[in-house]
């Protein structure tokens, strides 16, 4: 990212972001295989999985886009 003052930082951020979407992702997965969450807090599992989804894919696709804009 040519914009931004340290780009280092700014990737650091962006892992950080992206491991700790994957901490969520397999510790709700690890309750549901452990079958420790109630039917009440499904709705909740559910959105939680999809935000933690929408940021890996963020972090992914700045990557794939970095990338590209690096080979051209």
């Amino acid at each position: 990212m040519a914009d931004h003052p340290n780009p280092g930082q700014w990737w650091f951020h962006r892992r950080l972001m992206a491991y700790a979407s994957l901490l969520g992702l397999y510790a709700i997965l690890a309750q549901i295989l452990l079958g420790t969450i109630t039917p009440e807090l499904v709705p909740l599992a559910q959105t939680l999985s999809w935000v933690f989804s929408a940021n890996l894919l963020y972090y992914y696709g700045g990557n794939a886009v970095e990338y590209l804009k690096a080979k051209a």
